[in-house]
């Protein structure tokens, strides 16, 4: 089980690290547009997050409630915009999967 919550844990890192770097190697070009590739990444950040929270009240190791329904809003809303980015091909959506991601990361890191 603890195997399985590493797999997990590299996966929902790989999620962040996607949206994230693709966030920022577009915003070199002019009109940045939310891609397939952070839909992909949202929904792997849902999975992954639901299976860490998963293993980790298996294992019965302490999970804070309030902080895990935050990051799964937050990882629902990151996977709405990025959907709606996809349909519209706005600026708006890019910015707002960048700003929600980085609200999300500020959650997982600064709430203890």
């Amino acid at each position: 089980m603890e195997t399985l919550r590493y797999v997990f844990l590299v996966f929902h890192l790989f999620g962040f690290a996607a949206i994230l770097g693709g966030l920022f190697y577009q915003l070199r070009g002019k009109d940045p547009v939310t891609g397939g590739y952070m839909v992909t990444s949202a929904g792997v950040q849902l999975v992954t997050g639901a299976g860490l929270i998963w293993v980790r009240m298996s294992l019965d190791l302490p999970v804070i409630d309030a902080k895990m329904w935050v990051k799964l809003a937050l990882d629902a809303l990151v996977a709405a915009i990025a959907l709606v980015g996809m349909r519209n091909r706005k600026a708006w959506p890019f910015y707002g999967v960048g700003t929600s991601t980085a609200a999300a990361v500020v959650v997982a890191v600064a709430w203890t």
